[in-house]
């Protein structure tokens, strides 16, 4: 494939409300580096961040992309053109400190690495780290949106991992966006007892009992905490996933957690902010408030088979497909946090979707809200 007179079309983000779809030249892959030719690409909760979005700007977007390859250089053995990938934006050394044990995330590879120029693009150049450490083949019968949910279900993947869960453990789940039915799922897969979430829309505490809620909590209309121990014998959640980010939500999931518990916080807040605890109870009840920030190679494996094999997959989480043409429209969807869980941009010039169309194709076909051709 020869790319070095061509150009294509990728999302950037010049501040929270302002992405654009702008012209800029393909890259053009080295020897130990490929070129993908992205076909799906999630749209993250961290992309409609304002704080996190803008001190990035201005970014080419997405960073949950699935594709194919089309280029890949002279020294390039483990893939080859025609490979079907996901691609994490972050890669590790394997070799430090943090790798050794286990928090791929701390280490300074990890954080220095990135995709070119992002995932929200039609081609992604993905360097040698990248491609080496964290690309993975994607099964020929999974859907490019379910490739698009390696990242996110790689990072529920780490939280449940950092939290220890364990068979028969009660749980409470703060927020019940994507991520948040992503944990139920997962939760009700690996043994948990007890599930409780808690949400302010209807729709969303909807999809929580379809995920495997034992019951799901109207915020505006009752207490969270109380209903907790009403569901759990008065005893607490013995793990508390706190998926919004203010210092209420992570003090509302320790007065949720019972003794011996953990509190995780899934979301970082934004810098500067304060949390005041009452230290006496975290002591003698032995609450561990703890946190888990994005993934790392063992993750995207485990996500991928469990993808594979259907414990998750886009028919349960994705609800809305936009082109790139209308990246804003999806941005702003994700955004208002309502009747929508997982937005995707559909970057496949073969097979145009309507916009906000779910999908519907692959694993997902038969499930969740998908139309038929008229919508």
């Amino acid at each position: 494939m020869s790319v070095a007179t061509r150009t294509m079309r990728a999302a950037v983000a010049y501040d929270f409300g302002d992405v654009r779809v702008e012209e800029m030249e393909i890259p053009v892959p080295g020897p130990e580096e490929a070129l993908v030719r992205v076909r799906c690409c999630g749209i993250c909760s961290g992309d409609v961040t304002p704080w996190y979005i803008r001190k990035k700007c201005p970014v080419v977007m997405g960073h949950e992309p699935a594709g194919e390859i089309v280029e890949v250089g002279s020294r390039v053995e483990k893939f080859s053109v025609g490979d079907r990938v996901f691609f994490h934006h972050h890669a590790p050394c394997l070799k430090c400190h943090h790798c050794r044990r286990g928090n791929h995330s701390m280490c300074q590879t990890w954080r220095d690495s990135r995709i070119l120029p992002g995932g929200a693009a039609e081609y992604v150049l993905v360097p040698r780290t990248n491609l080496e450490g964290d690309t993975l083949r994607l099964p020929d019968d999974m859907s490019w949106s379910d490739g698009t949910l390696v990242e996110p279900l790689a990072c529920v993947v780490r939280a449940f991992h950092r939290a220890r869960l364990q068979p028969g453990d009660r749980v409470a789940v703060m927020g019940l966006g994507v991520m948040g039915q992503m944990m139920v799922r997962l939760a009700r897969h690996l043994g948990a007892g007890t599930l409780v979430g808690s949400d302010l829309v209807p729709f969303r505490l909807e999809k929580g009992l379809e995920s495997g809620l034992d019951r799901a909590v109207d915020i505006t209309r009752e207490s969270f905490p109380a209903a907790v121990r009403e569901a759990t014998e008065g005893h607490g959640a013995d793990l508390v996933l706190v998926c919004p980010t203010s210092p209420k939500s992570v003090l509302e999931g320790v007065e949720c957690a019972g003794r011996g518990s953990k509190v995780l916080m899934f979301m970082g807040p934004e810098p500067g902010t304060p949390l005041t605890l009452d230290m006496n109870r975290i002591y003698f009840d032995e609450v561990d408030l703890i946190s888990s920030y994005s993934c790392g190679p063992e993750d995207t494996r485990e996500a991928l088979r469990l993808i594979a094999q259907g414990v998750i997959h886009s028919g349960q989480v994705v609800t809305h497909r936009f082109p790139l043409e209308q990246v804003q429209e999806a941005c702003d969807l994700t955004s208002q946090a309502r009747d929508s869980l997982k937005v995707v941009l559909d970057l496949e010039p073969s097979r145009p979707e309507r916009p906000g169309r779910p999908d519907c194709r692959g694993r997902g076909e038969g499930t969740g809200r998908c139309p038929g051709p008229d919508g």
